[in-house]
């Protein structure tokens, strides 16, 4: 592992006006992933900053390896944002490389910046083979802006990053990742939801996200970078398993309410199957589904947000044991990994943790419920 020794700044390109298209092209990487930190306006600035001091004290990829590149997109607003490689040098020097600059008014929390950023990624470092890192507020599969300010009979659309007043739609993230990525990670709070999983199962191999609210601190970055880049370890996706763990232990080993870790890695290869599964029983008990008393129902939410729900134990309160059954042995195939503390902010008991979180349906919820037919999962499953 190569640790931190010193960081200097070597400037490929002074401003985005000066980036030449028609430059050419370096030769292909094996594997780049990008961390994208959007941060600006939304109270994290402080602790992106942290994360990423300590993603340099862990393993960075060699200069002169062309097999592997860190790139990390940072916007905190006090300066244009920017892309940078990171990399060491065989004398253990860590080097922080500017890419790219944007423009000061570039919203990060708008996918349009965000399909910018990754195209620049492939057109200045193309690769075989991609991870993705989100880091920044999250609420899941929800509209934007509802689980700030939840007013039915609205038009807004939060489902991944702040900055001001716009937040990414879960669905327009999904239009605008146009390359396939081997693994997504969500360094954002709640989500792991089917919703989402399923949203994005055709744009990546392997989701990492969490049910419940990750602490400022996010993930542990020097001991989770070298399993970015698997390969050379010999442990293949295995090691997404490991980042999971590391994440997991790094948390359970606090204490107080700083004790709150919830972490799956979920197969997005086997979400189909799980869809027609959860469809055939969803099908079978329409009539069923609106009983279901939501606080009976394992939640991962806090305060009043009654949107997440564990996905298994939800399904247990109407399915047949022998549904019921086929339903765990889907889940057990899409959930490769999955760790809980035994509470979340010292407020929520864990009782049972399935790796996925949903929505149960809310009556009176018209626009939200409005909202929710339109993603995939609903679509294809019924399940509203």
């Amino acid at each position: 592992m190569k640790r931190f020794a010193a960081i200097f700044l070597t400037c490929l390109v002074a401003l985005s006006s000066c980036v030449k298209l028609d430059t050419p092209r370096p030769q292909s990487f094996s594997r780049t992933v990008l961390l994208y930190l959007a941060c600006d306006g939304n109270g994290l600035q402080w602790y992106a900053e942290g994360d990423l001091a300590n993603l340099v004290r862990g393993y960075l990829p060699i200069r002169t390896d062309k097999d592997e590149a860190l790139l990390v997109f940072y916007d905190d607003g006090s300066e244009n944002p920017a892309l940078h490689r990171y990399y060491v040098t065989s004398e253990g020097l860590v080097y922080k490389e500017l890419v790219k600059l944007y423009d000061n008014g570039f919203n990060s929390a708008d996918t349009d910046n965000l399909k910018r950023v990754l195209d620049d990624v492939e057109y200045f470092y193309p690769s075989e083979r991609r991870g993705l890192i989100l880091w920044s507020h999250g609420t899941g599969w929800l509209p934007p802006g509802y689980y700030a300010n939840p007013k039915e009979g609205r038009s807004v659309s939060k489902s991944f990053a702040q900055e001001a007043a716009c937040e990414m739609d879960i669905r327009d993230l999904a239009d605008v990742l146009t390359r396939h990525y081997e693994f997504i990670l969500f360094d954002s709070c709640l989500m792991a939801t089917v919703e989402v999983a399923y949203q994005l199962r055709d744009k990546t191999d392997y989701l990492i996200a969490s049910c419940a609210e990750i602490l400022v601190d996010g993930f542990p970055y020097s001991a989770i970078g070298q399993d970015f880049f698997y390969d050379h370890t010999g442990k293949g996706p295995a090691a997404l398993q490991d980042i999971c763990k590391q994440y997991y232990d790094f948390y359970n080993a606090q204490t107080g309410a700083n004790r709150t870790a919830t972490v799956s890695l979920i197969d997005c290869s086997k979400l189909d199957e799980l869809a027609a599964v959860s469809r055939k029983i969803f099908a079978a008990h329409k009539a069923d589904m609106p009983l279901v008393n939501p606080s009976a129902v394992q939640h991962y939410y806090t305060g009043n947000k009654h949107w997440f729900y564990d996905l298994t134990d939800y399904v247990k309160q109407f399915a047949t044991e022998s549904e019921l059954s086929e339903f765990k042995a889907a889940m057990d195939r899409c959930v490769l990994s999955k760790y809980a503390t035994e509470w979340i902010l010292g407020v929520v008991q864990v009782r049972t943790h399935s790796g996925l979180s949903t929505y149960i349906p809310i009556e009176n919820a018209t626009y939200l419920n409005s909202y929710y037919k339109t993603l995939d999962w609903t679509q294809d499953t019924g399940a509203l």
